[in-house]
């Protein structure tokens, strides 16, 4: 789940970890420099993803390339095999996302295609937002290198479900409710709005903003609110006076988050398209 720390990932090791298991999947968190080094030459993983540097923890980091180089940190393994870059690393590679092509995405699912070994595959996933097609791009050429079976990694891509609080459709009837409350950076935020944005109906969003990042951010992002929503319930403290100053949509400020489901009941009706995005502590 969301263990990612040097002694969560000792603690899951130790209590969780079985004697049989093949593949041991880690995520490395930052929050300093050296956090994700420490990791990596605890575990010296053969097999690397570094995925897109976007300004998430920037707080932390300062600019982005210090993120870069905090992220880069993972391939300093001594067991290190295979590696899977974003463009945006700017290591001097082939890059993963040079595979990926034709990015379709509805609030019906997604497709897309992957060149592998010079061929390119179709494939469907049963999930919103185009940012997926990324992820699952990366997986699928880690699987290929793994030597799984092309018909298995296509039914794998198609049956996948939606990860919790990540434009996971809550229902459809009689309000669309999608729960995107663990996307947190500005391009998944932006897409999943973009996607709401085809909604045939009256769009509601429900967020604190981009936490931890500049106001550029969060300006850039209210830009993208207007074009796509009709209503916005602002949750957090923390950005509360800058996204009343740029969204210039109606909308109305959560003093306390325990009332959110009455303002809900009072603010949206059947039929409304409502999108959880991004999610902050009570004390932020």
């Amino acid at each position: 789940r969301s263990i990612n720390t040097f002694m969560g990932i000792v603690k899951d090791i130790n209590e969780n970890l079985e004697n049989n298991t093949e593949i041991y999947i880690v995520e490395a968190g930052a929050r300093e420099q050296n956090d994700i080094l420490e990791i990596a030459e605890f575990l010296n993983p053969q097999i690397c993803i570094v995925g897109e540097i976007g300004l998430a923890h920037l707080e932390y980091f300062k600019t982005q390339d210090n993120i870069r180089k905090a992220k880069l940190q993972a391939l300093k393994s001594k067991r290190l095999e295979k590696y899977f870059l974003h463009s945006s690393t700017l290591y001097k590679d082939e890059f993963y996302d040079e595979c990926l092509s034709d990015i379709r995405a509805s609030l019906e699912g997604l497709d897309f295609k992957v060149r592998l070994d010079e061929n390119i595959y179709d494939f469907h996933a049963n999930l919103l937002g185009a940012f997926n097609a990324y992820n699952i791009c990366v997986c699928i050429l880690l699987a290929h290198y793994l030597g799984i079976k092309l018909e298995n990694i296509t039914k794998s891509v198609f049956n996948l479900k939606a990860v919790e609080h990540r434009l996971e459709v809550i229902s459809k009837e009689p309000k669309f409710i999608i729960d995107d409350g663990f996307n947190g950076n500005f391009k998944g935020m932006s897409q999943s709005y973009e996607l709401c944005k085809t909604y045939q109906g009256r769009r509601v969003l429900v967020t604190p903003g981009i936490i931890e990042v500049n106001d550029e951010e969060n300006i850039k992002l209210c830009e993208i609110i207007n074009q796509c929503f009709d209503f916005v319930i602002i949750t957090s403290e923390v950005n509360s006076v800058l996204l009343q100053k740029y969204i210039t949509l109606d909308y109305h400020v959560v003093k306390e988050k325990s009332k959110l489901v009455q303002i809900l009941a009072q603010y949206t009706k059947n039929g409304d398209l409502i999108l959880f995005s991004n999610d902050a502590p009570n004390f932020m």
